[in-house]
């Protein structure tokens, strides 16, 4: 019975020396496989951080150009309203002038049409 005891040691001892060599090997080739992974990976790691500011000046760029764009379209805004108040002012102090002016002449007309009128009807 020692004997098989002993047998059986040895076939576990053996076991678990297969099994060892086995890991080691497995995790050498892990260790090549994540050395190679991570030299390939650096050249595409630099290269995205290159596309990313890129990407950040872009964006800095496009919001410098939508400041100008609105800075612009409110100074357009405050010349239009700027306008507007000088056509209201315009026409405030014009509007009757024009008005009784308009009248005038109207009423001129008017009288000379019926001065010819009446002129006409003496002859």
């Amino acid at each position: 019975m020692e004997t098989v005891l002993q047998l059986v040691q040895v076939i576990a001892l053996a076991s678990l020396t297969v099994l060892c060599i086995y890991l080691i090997i497995v995790l050498s080739s892990l260790r090549r496989d994540l050395a190679d992974f991570a030299q390939r990976s650096k050249p595409v790691l630099e290269n995205l951080a290159f596309i990313t500011e890129k990407l950040k000046s872009t964006a800095q760029k496009i919001d410098e150009h939508v400041d100008i764009v609105k800075s612009s379209l409110t100074s357009f805004k405050s010349v239009a309203d700027n306008v507007l108040l000088l056509e209201e002012r315009v026409q405030q102090r014009i509007e009757e002038p024009i008005i009784q002016v308009a009248s005038i002449i109207g009423t001129i007309v008017s009288s000379v049409g019926i001065f010819f009128e009446r002129f006409r009807s003496r002859d």
